[in-house]
């Protein structure tokens, strides 16, 4: 068994921002980063982004080459994935039988995708992985009918690129009235939804599946309303749900991910949790929160290792979330909900300008469309908590 004065498990972008927290504190302790993949760690945004567009190269999306994980000494155990967790004993057990003991201890494995009841798992595919994208994308060069289930950030990030692809029809079903109706106010939801139509993307709004079958070409859905579509492949986009199973059979106080306090301990002394799986105190409100993005994976991630090895500094970053979708770009801050209250601070053409997430008079989400270099702006309207009206928040953010 080699020991390993930190050991992070999860060899995704927070697991590997956690390895450079650590090094720049500890430059002396030994560093292991265990991942179930066969890649070192990656940017994962390009998978349903520039991948697709010709922006970006797969060899661009890697956070460090492997001279440079080699110059900051720290470890890859990859295509092995953690299977058993003995806080205890502060070991660890991979699918393989390898067990590594540590000092301290990060969880960082993300989630995985949640699959479709009842599917033909033949012809439905998810978005995760690089080896996922690798698929898709020898799939949509054969051209054919794809159908997109859900309305989530993967399922409108993907409606897109597909869309984009020579001899690609792109169905999207999804039981709001537009894309990303969970977050948007209605109005950019259907600005949304008109932009797709635009780009041929071929919208199933209000609507969702309940059997899907299959045939001698692919799949077909059966929906609520009663509509009948036929596809090639599916792909699904119905959210994510976090990798508890290792902690939560190790004891460990599992709710909507690994729960956290403000430094991002779990409620086991030397075990900590970055990124997606981080249930951690808002750093403005105290209530939890689990964030399912890239600049979450990068500052939870940092922030743990640099506690990891001896900061002790609560986390207070406010992190931001943004997404390119055709002509239209944003970026976020804070909690963003239809269900919250909503100020659409734009004009009638909804083409640019901000939009404030109110609760009880309190600012708690800002969403700049296409609205840019207002990131700190908004950070610091959050945080300031004070009890603000449209006539306030007109022109604030533009």
């Amino acid at each position: 068994m080699a020991d390993y004065d930190y050991l992070i498990i999860g060899a995704g972008l927070a697991g590997a921002s956690a390895a450079q927290g650590i090094r720049e504190l500890d430059r002396q302790g030994s560093v292991l980063l265990i991942g179930g993949e066969p890649e070192p760690p990656y940017h994962r945004p390009p998978l349903s982004k520039g991948l697709w567009l010709g922006k970006k190269r797969e060899e661009d999306i890697y956070v460090k080459t492997a001279p440079d994980w080699q110059a900051m000494d720290v470890a890859l155990h990859l295509n092995d994935a953690a299977v058993e967790l003995d806080p205890g004993g502060r070991t660890v057990t991979t699918a393989q039988g390898r067990r590594f003991g540590f000092g301290k201890l990060l969880l960082a494995m993300g989630g995985k995708p949640r699959h479709l009841p009842d599917a033909v798992r033949e012809h439905v595919f998810t978005l995760q992985t690089l080896a996922d994208y690798r698929k898709l994308r020898a799939l949509a060069a054969q051209g054919g009918n794809v159908l997109i289930i859900g309305g989530s950030f993967i399922g409108a990030e993907m409606a897109c690129a597909l869309a984009q692809q020579p001899g690609v029809r792109v169905d999207m079903l999804f039981p709001g009235p537009g894309p990303l109706a969970q977050m948007l106010p209605l109005p950019l939801s259907l600005l949304l939804a008109e932009r797709f139509r635009e780009h041929g993307i071929h919208l199933r709004p209000e609507d969702r599946a309940v059997r899907i079958e299959a045939t001698d070409k692919g799949s077909r859905v059966l929906t609520e309303r009663g509509q009948v579509l036929e596809a090639d492949w599916i792909l699904a986009g119905v959210g994510l749900e976090p990798n508890t199973a290792l902690a939560g059979n190790a004891g460990l106080r599992v709710d909507d991910g690994v729960r956290v306090d403000a430094h991002l301990q779990s409620s086991h002394p030397g075990i900590y949790a970055a990124g997606d799986l981080a249930n951690y105190p808002d750093p403005v409100w105290g209530d939890a929160v689990r964030i399912e993005h890239w600049d979450n994976a990068v500052a939870t991630g940092r922030a743990a290792g640099r506690n990891m090895a001896g900061a002790e500094t609560p986390f207070t970053h406010q992190s931001m979330f943004f997404s390119d979708l055709l002509d239209i770009g944003f970026e976020a801050v804070g909690r963003l909900s239809s269900r919250l209250e909503t100020f659409v601070d734009m004009p009638a053409d909804y083409r640019q300008g901000t939009a404030y997430y109110l609760q009880g008079g309190l600012v708690r989400g800002v969403l700049l469309w296409n609205n840019w270099d207002r990131v700190e702006a908004a950070r610091a309207l959050i945080a300031a908590k004070q009890r603000l009206g449209p006539s306030e928040l007109r022109g604030r953010l533009r």
